[in-house]
Formats: C-alpha cells, structure tokens, sequence
C-alpha cells in the first residue's frame, strides 16, 4: 500500500504543478485523476484498516 500511496501523491503532485509552468493541455484531465487518485488511496487505506479486524 505504500507504493501506491507514494506513487499516486507523485502523480497528483505532478499533476497540480503542470498547469502552473504552462502546461495546460492536461487539465480536463487533471480534474479527474487528482480526485480518482485522492479515492484510491482513501479506499485503500480504509481496506487495510478493517480487513484484519473481526470482532
């Protein structure tokens, strides 16, 4: 899980930078990943979190 997390924080890190050196091809695009990627790791997170506990 800590692979995913650090890589998708790299993608949404990369993605919010772009626009401000005059990328801004990505955009549309950017407005889905970044909220998509927040989902994931959130979701992963909470998998991990409640997996192993069984009361």
């Amino acid at each position: 899980m800590a692979k995913l997390t650090a890589w998708l924080v790299t993608l949404i890190g990369v993605l919010l930078i772009l626009p401000l050196i005059g990328i801004s091809q990505l955009d549309a695009l950017s407005k889905w990943i970044i909220p998509l990627a927040v989902l994931a790791v959130g979701i992963g997170k909470l998998m991990r979190n409640y997996s192993g506990k069984k009361r």
